[in-house]
């Protein structure tokens, strides 16, 4: 079996991995990993395996599993296609080249050097629900974490939390040649919602910046000569560590007079440092780097226990796109990338540290 990483990201490209059906993806992980000489654990739709000598452990991980394709591909997404500079397939960016990337990694790394390098790729990424969040109970202990999304290899120590809300407004409802007999319900939604439009929270983070809240779904009315008695609309919020999801709920149901249902709140911001082993480690191994903060959310948040980063080949903007793709010179550079930030995290770690 080939572990050259083009190889790699074409096999996995070419194995349709929407979410809820990764497993034939992780049996071709697994089986690359065995392959190596290495023992794969599956578990549910994930795969794990570790290697390496007694001292720290670093828990490299990405997932498998791709939204489905969008509207407009120019070909089949499961084909995967070399251009002059590119490769492209769904998932090939998101986050494909990062699986492939660490599984490169692993599978040549150098069992002489001090630490061991424990791999998941993981499922469910995309929709939440059997993936890293699951198996990160049943994993070995591990001292840190690197989650591989598509980030230009930037340092994000950080990433904001998701808030997801239902709101209805209540009206009463009436003939459409009479509304002064009835409440639009569409009308008091309305009005929420320009007043969370206007909204200008203060807030910041120094690394993520404030939080966000965007309305993004409204539905109301059920007959174009009736007045609406209810109007629903759904709000994505991003939150902080300083203005973390409990506190967004608090402001939106103090701000707006529709009543307000939780719909999503688990997902919660994690405050990275900066100065860990493990981002200092990421920025000696990718020069020019910086650190940052990553806007969505990835499943840093399950390893959020250890100093964590995401550091990825690949760029946020061709993720979920037709004619998703990554570029091939950052491709062909990242298992070195991912090898050598290992090497500097494992020199970084004190004596006292390893296990």
């Amino acid at each position: 079996m080939s572990f050259g990483v083009r190889d790699l990201l074409r096999s996995l490209v070419s194995i349709p991995s929407v979410s809820g059906n990764e497993a034939a993806a992780r049996d071709f992980v697994a089986d690359s990993i065995a392959a190596a000489g290495v023992a794969p654990h599956r578990s549910g739709r994930n795969v794990w395996a570790m290697r390496g000598r007694d001292g720290p452990t670093l828990l490299w991980n990405s997932h498998v599993d791709t939204v489905p394709p969008a509207e407009g591909w120019t070909g089949d997404p499961w084909t995967p296609r070399l251009t002059a500079d590119r490769l492209v397939g769904l998932g090939a960016n998101d986050a494909k080249a990062s699986v492939a990337s660490m599984l490169a990694a692993f599978c040549a790394w150098d069992e002489t050097i001090p630490g061991r390098i424990l791999f998941a790729a993981t499922c469910d990424e995309e929709t939440g629900g059997q993936g890293l969040e699951v198996l990160v109970r049943e994993l070995p202990p591990f001292d840190a974490a690197v989650v591989g999304e598509p980030n230009g290899f930037e340092v994000a120590v950080s990433q904001k939390g998701l808030v997801k809300l239902q709101c209805v407004a209540n009206g009463r409802s009436g003939h459409a040649a009479r509304p002064q007999q009835a409440e639009n319900a569409i009308y008091r939604a309305a009005r929420d919602i320009a007043k969370l439009e206007a909204q200008r929270m203060e807030a910041r983070d120094p690394i993520l910046g404030p939080p966000t809240l965007a309305v993004t779904m409204v539905q109301g009315g059920v007959k174009s000569n009736v007045i609406p008695d209810r109007c629903r609309f759904t709000i994505d919020a991003r939150t902080i560590p300083a203005f973390d999801n409990a506190t967004l709920i608090d402001h939106v149901r103090r701000s707006i007079d529709s009543d307000v249902e939780v719909l999503s709140q688990r997902l919660q911001p994690v405050a990275g440092d900066p100065a860990s082993a493990i981002a200092r480690a990421a920025l000696a191994s990718q020069p020019g780097s910086r650190v940052t903060g990553f806007d969505g959310v990835t499943d840093l948040v399950h390893v959020a226990h250890v100093p964590s980063i995401v550091f990825g080949p690949g760029s946020g903007a061709a993720s979920h796109q037709p004619d998703e793709w990554i570029d091939l010179s950052a491709l062909d550079a990242a298992p070195a990338t991912y090898s050598s930030l290992a090497r500097a995290y494992f020199a970084l770690v004190p004596e006292a540290a390893r296990r």
